[in-house]
């Protein structure tokens, strides 16, 4: 988990927004884990993009990883195509 530049093919694309992604193993599922990194990794981002925004893309379906991200601050931005499946973008 972290922050990188994915140079992601998206429309609208993410032009200079840094994109944090994060996977966890499943027997790390519901215990809190992910919003903890998350939040950890929003504070270094914080720290180094100053008040610039950061996004992720999550899939419609993935509803514990757009809980976490609602979590952190993030809101959903729009919806759009990814490698031809749904995906939302969020933004903090």
């Amino acid at each position: 988990m972290g922050f990188a530049d994915y140079k992601r093919n998206l429309e609208p694309p993410l032009k200079d927004t840094p994109e944090i992604g994060w996977v966890f193993a499943v027997h790390a599922h519901g215990k809190g884990y992910a919003t903890e990194a998350v939040r950890a990794a929003i504070a270094w981002g914080d720290a180094h993009f100053g008040s610039s925004r950061t996004a992720c893309i999550i899939h419609p379906e993935n509803l514990s990883s757009i809980r976490v991200a609602e979590k952190c601050g993030y809101r959903e931005l729009q919806s759009t195509m990814y490698k031809g499946r749904p995906t939302i973008v969020f933004v903090r």
